[in-house]
């Protein structure tokens, strides 16, 4: 008997521990909604600001303008 007492006083809280730690690390993750993933319908309003020109209502840029600019923090690229 002594070494079933022993094993409910060290092995079953240890064990309830780290299922308690499990539960709280894991537990929200599993309750979240799903994340948004690249490609998918985006179901919300557009906010304020977006740099998507159909979101903001926009008509699209004609295309990227190239100057003479070398570029880089200092334009030494």
């Amino acid at each position: 008997m002594d070494v079933l007492v022993s094993i409910l006083w060290y092995a079953v809280p240890s064990v309830a521990l780290y299922l308690l730690i499990a539960v709280l690390v894991v537990g929200p993750r599993l309750a979240r909604r799903p994340r948004y993933r690249v490609g998918q319908p985006w179901p919300h309003e557009p906010l304020w600001w977006t740099a998507n020109p159909r979101g903001a209502r926009l008509p699209a840029a004609d295309g990227h303008v190239v100057t003479g600019e070398r570029g880089g923090a200092r334009g030494s690229w």
